[in-house]
């Protein structure tokens, strides 16, 4: 399997203006080409990867000839994906690590520390349209059968896109002329899944032909993919600090006892659903020369994720809980001299029992056209053109639902325990919460809610390279122009007043609604209960109408478009880039520069404050605002991203490499809405600015180094060093400004003046750095065995504002250590692998905690299997599994009892067959 994506080919482009200029060329080049393909013979490859240990060779030859530090890896076999998610196939790369959804599998991809915010995937070198609200490619679409191989850039080079400053993830499709001749593949497997304990079914299957002397070239991959899950889950909304006695006088004398930390709102919560996917790719392509060749591609994926989740709450916040603790204990917390203490254990009474009900209804519909032309105009000059549309869309429109009902008067005690707290809750009568009946449970609050995402994606290319044999130690000019277009839309749904039914005194058996619903299983955590009342959230609407009627629902919760916070952007950015290859008798290397300019018109709704009315008695003024109308801001700025590579050959199997450069990551989408909100209920009046359309990039120059060994077949090795130096991260920034206001006294009198507001807004302003090393080895012995290992090392330093002031902290998101072992055994019809995945802690948040402080996530292992027997060479059955231990995701403020999040991942097995000829 040979590497389009290092060389000018896999990035063509062009300014849309000279679109159709572009697109005569290549049909004018076609043309021309088709008359000579009768006297030319056909150039014949055959280059087949069967195998673990030659997906393992091909990787580490694509390694050794890149231009750049890039990592790899390559498809088995036509159709088959070295891992059932690409997320985690990725995890195995050198610096990569990933982020997982609900139920354990990997969705986001973070490299050398930087979080998926800040890298870029492609697919075949183009932006692929994402259901996101930001531009963070959700791996969960992509199936993997579709995929023959995935490349990572950890630095850049002129001739690469732009747009991320951790690493690009290229994806890549097979091309039908890659592997002569008439070649067909399938898989027919069942999943099991820990938790659930169903199997459901998994199938693939790609064919492939070639006609007219292996000249034209078609082929089509279908798989399907549906997975049952469950998850037990934890978490922990909110905490504050309260006063407490901690020397026992009777007093809470916050300068002499301190400050204990107490859980605000958590959640027992019991989620399941289904994971259905429909994945197609397709490739028509033609090459009736070898100066001539042109391909259409196309990929679809339809990822159906229903999901309802049942949770136990407490609010510890209710009736001024915070006030009334009682019995509680206090023991010492990683805090600070005043937030010093923990408060372990505590009785509450007088705390309502909050029953919830969350339902998730992502949809994803992605696909991507593209069309690519390489033309050989002659022996020194080779032009490509590439054109792609990706669009992705996502259509809730408020068809989400999350309530909460339950009983007032629970007599709640609580105790901190690692990962999972228990909580123990008595009616005033004697009986256990949890054993209230249908009749008693009363409706609280009620959201339909939703966010739909529209996002499409144009970008068109036009390379050219110019081989120079005449000149010294230039053997090329790489040169290229570039256009790319995206439009996203977010519209956001809720109610006008969600909380229209609060306080629990509308109960079901009222109106002879009866919405319990069996609880699925039971909660697997000792928490001091096992289930509880399980409620249909339809169910509660509709008592919700009889109670009060049909129009009182409709003006206060039918979900509506909320135009303040929903928005669309417009993007286009055209640029080029030149870039010169050099070589040498032991070295070579590249030097060159990259132009964008970039286009953001940012489109949404937002509101004037009129007039302030004093109130009497009153710091605060009642408000009067113009009716919510659209608005929109436009921007623009320019990006020169120089960069430098260079390769010196200290013999046959050692290699040195070096490379410095610019690159530039955007800021997410969604940060770039003009939605503005006014606060003026308490003093002083503020503004609060949820986007900013004149957010400008985030920038880093990179240094790298590295020391490679290839010993052949396939055998490896390597030592890195890397820096990034990072400017422009955004922040949350506050500073006064002066608004021209109508203010009317208290007797009426009105007059405009000028008052001071408090303004925050995003901006840019941090920065960061970060220093880390990598090492990577890779052996095959003759006698089957082989071994991977890598290991990465990351430190990050950062300055961010928090509450106005500078401080000195870590990015979040970055695990100081993270490696992979593997070891592998192929031969004959055997094929095995069983690797080990792990992640060191890392900060999750750096001020999400009470006091601002961080949480953290722990360490997180996963031990994987997969073997395959081939019945005869066409035949063959496999056995995969995946987190072998069973690992847990625990998110914790400083103090393991101070859980956040938690959730236990349950084992995934995946037994099939697979057949091709």
């Amino acid at each position: 399997m040979t590497a389009t994506y290092y060389t000018r080919r896999s990035f063509p482009g062009f300014k849309l203006k000279a679109l159709s200029a572009t697109m005569l060329f290549s049909l004018g080049a076609l043309s021309s080409q088709a008359q000579m393909a009768a006297d030319e013979e056909p150039m014949l490859e055959e280059v087949v990867v069967k195998g673990i240990r030659a997906s393992m060779e091909s990787a580490s030859e694509l390694k050794r000839n890149a231009s750049t530090v890039v990592d790899a890896i390559t498809a088995e076999d036509v159709g088959k994906f070295p891992d059932p998610n690409v997320a985690e196939a990725l995890q195995r790369v050198t610096g990569v690590q990933i982020s997982r959804d609900r139920g354990g599998e990997g969705r986001w991809v973070s490299i050398r520390g930087l979080s998926s915010q800040y890298n870029m995937t492609l697919l075949n070198g183009r932006t692929l349209a994402t259901d996101n609200a930001g531009r963070d490619f959700s791996f969960d679409v992509m199936p993997s059968e579709a995929i023959s191989g995935a490349e990572v850039y950890k630095t850049s080079m002129a001739s690469l896109p732009e747009g991320s400053i951790g690493g690009l993830v290229n994806l890549t499709t097979a091309k039908p002329l890659d592997n002569p001749g008439l070649r067909a593949s399938g898989s027919a497997g069942a999943f099991y899944d820990g938790a659930t304990e169903d199997w459901t079914g998994q199938y693939s299957g790609v064919l492939s032909n070639t006609f007219l002397d292996d000249t034209v070239g078609a082929s089509v991959g279908v798989s399907y993919y549906k997975r049952n899950w469950q998850a037990d889950t934890f978490e922990s909304f909110t905490s504050s600090t309260e006063a407490v006695d901690a020397n026992g006088d009777g007093l809470k004398e916050e300068a002499v006892d301190g400050r204990g930390i107490f859980p605000g709102i958590i959640s027992y919560q019991k989620k399941f659903g289904e994971r259905e996917r429909l994945g197609f790719t397709g490739a028509l392509q033609f090459r009736p020369s070898d100066n001539f060749e042109t391909t259409l591609d196309a990929f679809y994926s339809n990822y159906k994720t229903p999901e309802s989740s049942y949770s136990y709450n407490v609010n510890f916040y209710s009736n001024d809980g915070w006030d009334r603790f009682e019995n509680y204990e206090l023991e010492p917390y990683n805090g600070d001299e005043v937030d010093r203490w923990l408060i372990s254990s505590f009785d509450l009474t007088n705390i309502p029992l909050e029953i919830g009900t969350d339902t998730k209804a992502r949809e994803a519909e992605t696909y991507m056209v593209g069309w690519n032309s390489i033309w050989n105009v002659r022996d020194d000059l080779e032009l490509t053109f590439d054109i792609a549309y990706s669009e992705a869309d996502r259509p809730i429109n408020g068809t989400e639902y999350y309530t909460v009902a339950g009983v007032n008067g629970g007599n709640f005690s609580f105790e901190a325990t690692p990962e999972v707290p228990t909580v123990t809750c008595v009616l005033d009568d004697g009986r256990n919460c949890l054993d209230v009946t249908n009749d008693e449970i009363g409706l609280h609050f009620m959201e339909p809610k939703g966010e739909s995402v529209n996002d499409k994606a144009l970008s068109v290319r036009f390379d050219g390279d110019y081989r120079l044999d005449s000149v010294d130690f230039v053997e090329s000019i790489e040169f290229g122009l570039t256009y790319s277009g995206r439009e996203k839309d977010k519209v956001n749904w809720r109610p006008d007043n969600a909380c229209a039914y609060c306080g629990f005194g509308d109960t079901l058996g009222e109106v002879g609604v009866d919405a319990v619903v069996p609880f699925p299983g039971e909660y697997e955590y000792d928490s001091g209960f096992d289930s509880w009342p399980a409620l249909d959230p339809i169910q509660l609407f509709q008592a919700a109408r009889l109670h009060r009627g049909d129009e009182f629902f409709r003006s206060n919760i039918l979900a509506q478009p909320e135009l303040r916070s929903s928005s669309v952007i417009e993007e286009d950015v055209s640029g080029g880039y030149v870039q010169a290859n050099f070589a040498g008798d032991r070295w070579s290397g590249n030097v060159g520069g990259r132009w964008v300019h970039t286009e953001t018109l940012s489109m949404g709704h937002s509101q004037q404050l009129l007039e302030l009315q004093e109130i009497p008695d009153s710091t605060n003024w009642n408000a009067e605002f113009t009716e919510v109308v659209p608005v929109s801001e436009s921007n623009s700025y320019d990006n020169f991203l120089p960069s430098a590579n260079f390769t010196y050959d200290l013999s046959e199997e050692y290699l040195i490499r070096a490379a410095a450069s610019r690159s530039i990551t955007r800021p997410t989408i969604s940060q770039l809405g003009p939605d503005v909100n006014w606060e003026v209920n308490s003093p002083p009046p503020r503004v609060n600015r949820n986007g900013n359309p004149e957010l400008e990039p985030f920038v880093a120059d990179s240094l790298d180094l590295s020391l490679e060994w290839y010993g052949g077949g396939g055998s490896s090795a390597a030592v890195a060093l890397f820096y990034k130096d990072i400017g422009g991260l955004i922040t949350s920034e506050q500073f006064g400004d002066e608004f021209q206001v109508r203010v009317v006294d208290e007797d009426g009198n009105a007059s405009d003046e000028d008052l001071d507001f408090e303004v925050t807004a995003p901006v840019n302003g941090d920065s960061a750095r970060v220093f880390g090393s990598e090492l990577a080895y890779q052996y095959l012995f003759d006698n089957g065995f082989g071994v991977m290992a890598n290991f990465t090392w990351v430190d990050s330093e950062a300055e961010l504002t928090v509450d106005g002031e500078k401080i000195d902290t870590e990015l979040s998101g970055v695990s100081e250590y993270t490696y992979n072992l593997a070891g592998i055994y192929e031969r004959g019809p055997i094929s095995s692998r069983l690797a080990w995945s792990y992640r060191d802690a890392f900060t999750a948040c750096n001020t999400c905690a009470p006091g601002g402080r961080p949480t953290t996530t722990k360490e997180f292992g996963s031990l994987d299997f997969s073997a395959s027997y081939e019945i005869t060479d066409n035949l063959s059955v496999y056995l995969e599994g995946q987190n072998l231990l069973e690992e847990d995701n625990h998110t914790y403020s400083q103090d393991v009892r101070i859980t956040q999040y938690y959730e236990a991942y349950s084992r995934r097995f995946e037994l099939g067959v697979r057949a091709s000829f």
